[in-house]
């Protein structure tokens, strides 16, 4: 870790205790969604949207950003373990959901393999807004599933009350021995405010009920050793057996191997804030090491490469700082590092017909390398910038608006043994405009965003021009009740993974090959989209239908190369739907103890047109809570109960129904202070359970029982 970022860490440590006072800002029950350019009301949005707040994060924290938005309706993961995992929106992942920092991308590898952690943290989000469907649109063709704002607030909008606030959590699990720390400050002087923060999450390899594999992957491996023909084309996982470093490899039991990880970030930030808004300027390093669970890395030797990785020295010196050693059984690793600068701002322009300008701006430099023992086996490494400007207009009578650009240009390579893709440069410019027309008792919404994508090698290049538009109309028959049908047409231009592919990668366990004539894929969709809100109950949901024309996927062609099946990325027609929904009641009182209940479903099914099913599409899920709460305490009880998956593509194996129980209480024990005790226990039955959505799911299930104690103190 660099003397920047302990000196961070150890700012934030330090302001918590010395300057914690009572916060008597109000709470505010109607949430602005920032992410959408006119800054509309959560329960008034078209389309889905959530909004998830730094105390429900730090209640909700569950690992990687993906893991702890995971309990929304119609969001789940693609748990790649306890390090890398990625959202996954009404069954997309990916790069058909874009995970944004301030509105702009991260600048990392996440999207090219889901072995390639996000490098975005939850502790380090002030809010997470997820925005699906056609409340997506300004994000364009990359955002075609939806979008994952995370708003750090490492740029200070606003001057702090008294000059000073801050926030401190600090939280250990038992599964896997972890631990989790994050600590911010920001103090005023005169106009401008400054921002230090600090977070750091380790843990141990995880504790699971039973064997690593599923019943079903140990079956067919069992049926495998006694069958000599393996003409047939078998499940992907089945390549999962092969470890060139072990003449013999007991079944993982208990735990799952290889799966510990340290993560550490530190920032600083500063900005000036007036009347007429803020702008400011902000800096973010990370480092991270984290095994790779479930990986075979056959690697084939190539002195050739040695060159390349002089640079990297620094990464595997980070790996081997720890209480770890992976050096004996060569146990695959990633070491990740990033530095970010940002630029933010907001101005308001009273009486111009622009009234309000905001404009985001990253820059990243990020590498990873992935490491056996002492060796770096492929390095990874992506540079690059994104920027997005949004102008909202002055009203016109009842229409209000906005419209703006956004254009990222990143220059992303692999080097090494399992480089399956060639050195490629992207580049994007999108121009957007949304307006909205709002009579009080119903009104109409449109939006449309134009984009052109240049993706270009050493020997190939490609461009398109893609446009992404949506219209709908809305309703207020009654006072908090709010309707919407919206219908919406996206183009997504071809990824370069998608586009020049070619070779075995092992985090998918097959041998890629992209497709340099790939087209745009086109998505019709219709969303239906209902809000209710009475004194003692409430009902959101959202039903949807996409039909996709040209969505590009990787099939399976039947041959083999390098002791890997092969799959080729293709176009096929296809079509996905389903619902999500939210609803709550209000039970009343008892004993001092107001009582209210919940109830959340989620469904979506994948089709190609031509038969068969799309991969990794998450089955139903169900999820009823009970809370109670009173003036110091807080406590609720919940089951999230998954169907089975047996809708399932060639290539994949059925996963079974599993019920998890939940329970938690949060104390407040300091009265007229902002001090939570946060003390939970997860899977309390010790369930196996395991995520379609993941490659990994018949390698890795989820934890097992696990208990976790954390204390948040915000000031």
């Amino acid at each position: 870790m660099s003397t920047l970022k302990y000196g961070v860490c150890l700012a934030a440590l330090l302001s918590v205790p010395a300057l914690a006072q009572n916060n008597d800002e109000p709470v505010v029950d109607r949430i602005v969604v920032t992410s959408s350019p006119l800054q509309v009301l959560a329960d008034e949005i078209v389309g889905s949207a959530d909004v998830l707040t730094a105390d429900h994060i730090e209640e909700n924290l569950s690992g990687s950003l993906a893991d702890t938005i995971a309990h929304e309706p119609g969001v789940t993961t693609t748990y790649f373990g306890p390090a890398a995992s990625r959202p996954v929106l009404r069954g997309l992942g990916a790069d058909r959901v874009r995970v944004l920092v301030n509105g702009v991308g991260l600048v990392d590898a996440s999207t090219a393999s889901p072995d390639h952690a996000v490098s975005s943290e939850a502790l380090e989000a002030e809010r997470v807004e997820i925005l699906r469907g056609p409340a997506a649109i300004a994000y364009g063709g990359g955002a075609i599933g939806g979008v994952v704002n995370v708003i750090d607030g490492r740029i200070p909008e606003r001057l702090p009350e008294n000059g000073v606030e801050g926030r401190f959590y600090a939280g250990s699990t038992s599964v896997d021995e972890g631990y989790q720390f994050a600590g911010r400050s920001r103090f005023s002087v005169g106009n401008f405010v400054f921002h230090v923060e600090g977070m750091q999450r380790a843990s141990e390899n995880y504790d699971i009920p039973g064997f690593a594999e599923s019943a079903r992957q140990r079956a067919l491996e069992a049926e495998e050793e006694h069958d000599d023909d393996h003409d047939e084309l078998q499940p992907l996982t089945a390549f999962a057996e092969e470890d060139d470093h072990h003449e013999e490899e007991e079944e993982a039991y208990g735990s799952v191997p290889n799966s510990d990880l340290e993560f550490t970030s530190g920032s600083a930030g500063v900005s000036f804030v007036g009347d007429w808004g803020f702008v400011g300027l902000s800096y973010r390093t990370s480092d991270s090491a984290y095994g790779l669970p479930g990986h075979s890395h056959a690697h084939h030797e190539d002195d050739d490469h040695e060159d390349d990785h002089a640079d990297a020295g620094s990464l595997i010196a980070f790996a081997e700082d720890d209480d770890h050693d992976h050096s004996e059984e060569a146990d695959p690793r990633l070491v990740m590092t990033q530095n970010r600068w940002d630029a933010r701002g907001d101005i308001n322009i009273n009486g111009a017909p622009i009234e309000r300008v905001r404009f985001s701006l990253g820059t990243g430099d990020y590498r990873h390398s992935e490491i056996e023992g002492d060796e770096i086996a492929t390095t990874f490494t992506n540079e690059g910038w994104e920027g997005r400007v949004e102008l909202r207009h002055r009203p016109i009578g009842d229409v209000e608006g906005a419209f703006g650009i956004q254009t990222f240009s990143r220059d992303f390579a692999a080097i090494g043994d399992e480089a399956y893709i060639v050195p490629v440069e992207t580049s994007d410019f999108g121009v957007f405009v949304v307006e909205r027309f709002d009579r009080g008792d119903w009104g109409l919404e449109g939006g449309l965003r134009i984009e052109n994508r240049d993706v270009d090698t050493a020997t190939a290049s490609r461009s398109f021009q893609t446009a992404s538009g949506s219209a709908a109309v809305f309703f207020r028959p009654q006072t908090d009740v709010f309707l919407a049908i919206t219908g919406a047409l996206s183009e997504r231009a071809p990824t370069d993974v998608e586009l020049f592919a070619n070779g075995a990668h092992l985090a998918t366990r097959a041998f890629e090959i992209g497709d340099v004539n790939l087209s745009p894929e086109l998505a019709a969709s219709v969303d239906l989209t209902a809000r209710i809100d009475r004194s003692d109950w409430s009902l959101e949901g959202a039903l949807f239908y996409a039909d996709y024309d040209g969505f590009i996927g990787l099939f399976p062609t039947g041959a083999e190369m390098d002791a890997l099946p092969v799959f080729q990325y293709a176009q096929q027609d296809a079509s996905l739907w389903g619902f999500e929904a939210r609803a709550e009641r209000e039970f009343g009182s008892a004993s001092g103890w107001d009582f209210r209940g919940e109830l959340t479903a989620e469904y979506v099914r994948g089709e190609l047109d031509n038969g068969g099913n799309l991969p990794r599409i998450p089955p139903l899920g169900l999820t009823a809570m009970i809370e109670a709460e009173r003036d110091f305490a807080t406590a609720h009880v919940e089951v999230v109960w998954t169907a089975a998956q047996d809708d399932i593509a060639s290539f994949e194996l059925p996963t079974d129904s599993y019920a998890l129980v939940n329970t938690q209480l949060v104390l407040r024990p300091v009265a007229d202070r902002d001090v939570r005790l946060i003390l939970e226990a997860r899977n309390i039955t010790d369930e196996e359970a395991r995520l379609h959505t993941s490659f990994l799911k018949d390698l890795l299930p989820l934890p097992g029982r696990n208990f976790r104690a954390a204390l948040s103190v915000a000031f």
